[in-house]
């Protein structure tokens, strides 16, 4: 008698396909703010989806007064779409990329360019549909709330100032408590191995990965270094 065995065959299939490589991007506006969620959130994603992470990159700072020159992390992210490391990038949301409207639109431009589908968690929408194709209301939802969100940073920004003005007015002090700032000598002795990184000529990218702090911080170093290596 023969028996015919059956093979699970999606079974099979399941194992057999490759993770899809992905990055997450966070952003946070001050180092007071914590980014964790943010990464948990998009881990737990990538996990229900069979993404493999490739990278996650954490950027600290806002996205409103810092120009697309000075935010190292997205030209981070942009090489990974070059090089074809990752096909997909997470966000919480499209404000994560950036504040002004110009500048998010163009990186979402260049990363669909180079067939890099963005999934924005709290539209669950894609750039890209699963034929590669752009997908039309990604596109039109996102440039809608790229435009309201620095409408909303702009509109903050205005309350801060009035306020500002306010406390002026009534003889308040504004700013950070006499004595609190750290000059230069005490930046320094608080991250020697920065200074160290620094000093043997590392990137400003690569010292803030190998110390473990933002690449602000990296910045603000490097401009207390300036005096004392007379450079």
């Amino acid at each position: 008698m023969i028996r015919i065995l059956k093979t699970n065959y999606t079974t099979i299939s399941s194992l057999t396909t490759p993770l899809l490589p992905v990055a997450i991007f966070v952003r946070v506006s001050t180092r007071r703010q914590d980014n964790q969620r943010q990464i948990n959130d998009l881990q737990a994603y990538a996990k229900r989806n069979n993404y493999q992470v490739v990278e996650v990159i954490q950027e600290v700072g806002s996205a409103t007064r810092r120009k697309r020159l000075q935010r190292p992390e997205l030209e981070q992210l942009l090489q990974l779409a070059r090089l074809g490391k990752i096909t997909k990038l997470l966000v919480t949301e499209v404000s994560r990329l950036g504040r002004r409207p110009a500048e998010t639109l163009e990186l979402i431009e260049q990363l669909t360019e180079l067939n890099v589908s963005i999934y924005s968690q709290n539209f669950g929408l894609e750039t890209l549909l699963p034929n590669g194709k752009r997908n039309p209301a990604a596109s039109l939802i996102f440039l809608v709330f790229a435009e309201l969100a620095r409408v909303e940073a702009e509109g903050l920004a205005d309350r801060i100032r009035s306020g500002q003005q306010q406390a002026r007015s009534l003889g308040k002090n504004i700013g950070r408590p006499t004595g609190t700032t750290k000059n230069a000598g005490q930046v320094l002795q608080e991250y020697p191995q920065v200074v160290k990184l620094l000093k043997s000529n590392y990137s400003i990218r690569q010292v803030a990965k190998l110390s473990e702090v933002s690449t602000v911080t990296v910045q603000k170093v490097k401009k207390a270094l300036a005096p004392a290596t007379g450079k």
